[in-house]
């Protein structure tokens, strides 16, 4: 197999493609080329981007095979350097909402945090470059401290925002410390539903907290 940095190119076309917006286009050059990939990291890396790139078309089958199918590889790793493994379970919990299956999405969110914290633990080996969902949700990585790898990651990753999103109005008026008030109480709202078997208004109001981030 060629090593990954002689075959970035595919990365190349596949961000001339996104630009075009041309997702299915993308999609197809990254897959064909996962099989040159030589790492577990690269190829779940290259999973990840196809199951965003899904999701952004709707397709919401194809983007949790393909999440699943980057958490397979990633759960080959200890730990990744750049980024989180949270974003994988984070992805598929989002195209799983979107499909319905509200039960699935929740255990995805929960595995999501129970990552986050394991890596907190770790987090003297990191530097505050490395991504994790918290950050495509807040848009605060810069490519220019990533690897080239990582550009079309950080063009299919961006959550769209409405303009008219009222808890982003009032995330503007109000302090830190209330919004991780608000964070903590709609999260202990999510875990009490949970128990309950309310698995719909348990994703629901982590996916509500998420947004106070």
């Amino acid at each position: 197999m060629k090593k990954f940095d002689e075959s970035l190119s595919f990365y190349d076309e596949a961000i001339n493609l996104i630009d075009l917006g041309d997702y299915e286009g993308a999609i197809k050059s990254i897959k064909k080329n996962i099989d040159i990939l030589e790492s577990d990291d690269e190829i779940a890396l290259g999973y990840l981007n196809c199951g965003f790139l899904n999701d952004k078309l709707g397709d919401n089958l194809s983007a949790i095979d393909d999440f699943s199918k980057s958490i397979y590889f990633e759960g080959k790793i200890d730990i990744i350097k750049q980024r989180s493994k949270d974003i994988s379970y984070s992805g598929r919990s989002n195209s799983r909402y979107k499909y319905g299956d509200f039960q699935g999405a929740i255990d995805d969110k929960r595995k999501a945090k129970e990552i986050r914290l394991f890596e907190i633990d770790k987090s003297n080996e990191f530097d505050n470059t490395r991504i994790d969902y918290k950050k495509i949700l807040l848009g605060t990585f810069l490519k220019i401290n990533l690897e080239p790898k990582y550009n079309v990651l950080i063009k299919v990753s961006k959550i769209r925002k409405s303009k008219y999103d009222l808890i982003a109005d009032y995330k503007k008026v109000i302090s830190n410390k209330r919004k991780e008030e608000v964070i903590r109480k709609l999260e202990v709202i999510s875990e009490s539903k949970y128990k309950l078997g309310d698995y719909k208004g348990s994703i629901k109001a982590i996916r509500r907290s998420e947004k106070y981030y």
